[in-house]
């Protein structure tokens, strides 16, 4: 991940890491202790949550929050002017009346992503070789510029309340603490999952009652998915970054080590995210909000089109809402329907960045989707085993560039994959292959074989709801969480850091 890795910030970026020291023994407590000391009627709650939620940010990535600012006060405002001047120009029409995107409301839009495409974007194009654009963009320094921790999702978020807004003929809060809280509450704020003010802004404005299941709910789902993140994707991590960097020398990259760093990967970037989700799910729970889920068993499709309705959720449901159904979706004739969907699926790619492996990984997913839909494939439902086996291995094939970022890399391990030799002779693999890393991936694997129907956590602690809690295991729980909080911590305190994947969308 070294090209954009250059675009992290530094400084004190370990500190928003919920796998991180400092956040587990010093800002987590202090801001429950202090959140659950207030009245629960008292809006020192509210204030308390976003005050920690913005130190949180400006700790982690310092001037970089007036790009969150600036994302905050332009969406706020814009919906609330885009309001203003379509009740002006048509005062027949009520509040709250479902309406179009107005041309106030685009403009918006496009203010509101303007970060994202300073930030993200231009950066990238500035490493490109075409000498007139990237030389100018040289010159102002903008392949220098630190890329705003997690501006993806806060801009998304941003994104999704002016359109929701528009749509909804009104503003959906006039209330800016409210939506503050919204963009900033940290468990969301760096890597999501996606969350639409429509679906907690109810519970930002209600008086926040947390039980004592609820909080073992939450405190269980934390440690699960900091579990998954500092056992598993960590030491899948090394596997794969040891494989991925030796890809253009043959004598260390074998075809054995080549499989063996694309599963290593899908594995890290899996138990990476989804841990990420999990813990951001479990901590919004011990603050009284429900997050959507944003996994679920996703290396247990059966098809591409299935894996998409598994993976990143969140995401795949803003797209889909927000850019597949508004163009015509499936309404308007299969030319239509599949133009959407290559549109929706080269967005995705540039959603994750503007390189080379983004797009070849998004550009096969497209088409692995078109053709099911062609052929009807995505509707097959015999042959259960192989169909989850075809889907696997494609999925592990085309983390390949995803990984690899560049062309290049990505062809040599797929040409390693497909050419061999086949052994285990590399010295790659016997400085990698520790205790720790085989029992992580021997572990990681079982996600290929669970239940389909069913989330890790789901089948350890039972399928139940987060507000309602009536199938949760709490037997399971107090036996588990205690020993696992316990290994997890050891390994946090002896480990080096590691960000999460998904801080550098």
């Amino acid at each position: 991940m070294s090209a954009l890795g250059a675009l992290l910030p530094n400084g004190g970026f370990s500190f928003v890491v919920f796998s991180s020291p400092t956040f587990l023994f010093i800002f987590l407590p202090v801001t429950l202790l202090v959140y659950h000391a207030i009245p629960v009627r008292s809006r020192g709650r509210n204030a308390w949550l976003l005050v920690a939620s913005v130190l949180f940010f400006l700790w982690g990535a310092g001037s970089a929050i007036l790009a969150i600012l600036f994302v905050a006060l332009s969406s706020f405002g814009g919906a609330y002017i885009a309001w203003r001047l379509v009740r002006r120009q048509r005062p027949n029409h009520a509040d709250g009346e479902p309406r179009k995107i107005s041309i106030p409301s685009f403009v918006t839009l496009l203010i509101v992503a303007v970060p994202l495409v300073a930030f993200k974007y231009v950066p990238q194009i500035a490493t490109l070789e075409i000498p007139r654009i990237s030389s100018t963009l040289t010159n102002i320094g903008a392949n220098t510029w630190a890329l705003p921790l997690g501006i993806s999702f806060f801009t998304f978020h941003a994104l999704s309340f002016v359109i929701d807004s528009a749509r909804a003929g009104r503003p959906l809060t006039t209330s800016f603490p409210s939506y503050l809280l919204y963009l900033f509450v940290f468990p969301h704020q760096i890597a999501g999952p996606i969350v639409r003010y429509s679906e907690i802004g109810a519970q930002i404005t209600a008086v926040r009652r947390i039980t004592a299941r609820q909080m073992g709910y939450g405190i269980t789902r934390f440690t699960w998915g900091l579990a998954k993140k500092v056992l598993i994707a960590d030491n899948c991590g090394v596997v794969a970054n040891a494989m991925f960097d030796n890809a253009a020398n043959p004598t260390l990259m074998s075809g054995t080590g080549a499989w063996l760093g694309a599963v290593a990967y899908a594995l890290q970037i899996y138990f990476d995210f989804s841990g990420y989700s999990d813990m951001a799910i479990g901590l919004a729970q011990m603050f009284g909000f429900r997050f959507p889920e944003n996994f679920r068993s996703p290396y247990t499709a059966g098809n591409i089109t299935d894996f998409w309705r598994r993976w990143h959720i969140t995401l795949t449901k803003w797209f889909r809402d927000y850019v597949y159904i508004p163009l015509g979706g499936n309404r308007r004739g299969v030319w239509v329907e599949y133009g959407a969907l290559l549109l929706v699926f080269f967005l995705t790619s540039l959603w994750h960045g503007a390189l080379a492996g983004f797009l070849i990984w998004g550009g096969l997913h497209s088409l692995a989707l078109l053709g099911e839909r062609i052929t009807g494939l995505r509707n097959v439902r015999a042959s259960v085993v192989p169909r989850r086996v075809l889907t696997l291995v494609f999925v592990i094939v085309t983390w390949v560039p995803f990984r690899a970022l560049q062309v290049q890399p990505t062809v040599d391990i797929w040409q390693a994959m497909l050419g061999g030799p086949w052994d285990f002779v590399s010295p790659v693999l016997f400085v990698t292959l520790t205790p720790f890393t085989i029992t992580a991936l021997v572990v990681g694997a079982l996600s290929f074989c669970m239940p389909s129907q069913r989330t890790g956590f789901e089948t350890v602690f039972g399928r139940s709801a987060p507000d309602t809690l009536n199938a949760f295991r709490w037997r399971t729980a107090l036996l588990l969480v205690p020993l696992a909080l316990i290994v997890t911590l050891a390994m946090v305190l002896q480990s080096d850091f590691s960000p999460f994947l998904y801080f550098q969308f």
